[in-house]
């Protein structure tokens, strides 16, 4: 199915039953497609040596989730464990027609539940100038902006942090 199609197909969400659920093999090419469409939007290109979550998505991350919609993956969010007691959110992405909808308030909540439910005491992650809505998410939800960077491809990556 095409981005084009599915984005007729999800025009209509708030009439979609969309569930988010843990991340499973058969979610695996959906997952990767949304990572690569979503990086190429924002200025991006998938490495391999920058995106080693690809090769094995199941295996990198302590927890995934992905966002369906009739079967097909059109948001996700992962949490890779930083040890003591600290994670980084990652792959917090959306197609653009599931954004503004609710699905990646619904998606960070399940991500933060789950944390607090683990005994998780400080989130990190890193973005772009360019997601405003997503720093905006992130910071409705008490993330602060912290001193540091992490380029990729050239581009400055805002960093965030959330204690729990």
């Amino acid at each position: 199915m095409g981005v084009r199609d599915l984005g007729d197909r999800v025009a209509g969400l708030d009439a979609l039953q969309l569930a988010i659920v843990p991340f499973r093999p058969e979610h695996t090419d959906g997952f990767r497609s949304l990572v690569a469409d979503t990086l190429a939007e924002f200025g991006f290109s998938a490495d391999p040596d920058v995106d080693p979550d690809l090769a094995d998505p199941n295996a990198y991350y302590a927890a995934l989730w992905v966002a369906l919609s009739g079967g097909d993956v059109v948001g996700s969010i992962a949490l890779r464990d930083l040890g003591d007691r600290a994670i980084e959110l990652k792959r917090m992405y959306l197609r653009s027609v599931c954004r503004g909808r609710g699905v990646g308030r619904r998606l960070l909540a399940t991500a933060l539940d789950w944390s607090r439910a683990n005994g998780i005491r400080k989130v990190k992650l890193d973005t772009t100038e360019r997601m405003a809505a997503a720093r905006h998410l992130y910071e409705q939800h008490g993330f602060v902006r912290v001193p540091g960077d992490a380029p990729r491809q050239g581009q400055a990556r805002l960093l965030y942090e959330l204690r729990l």
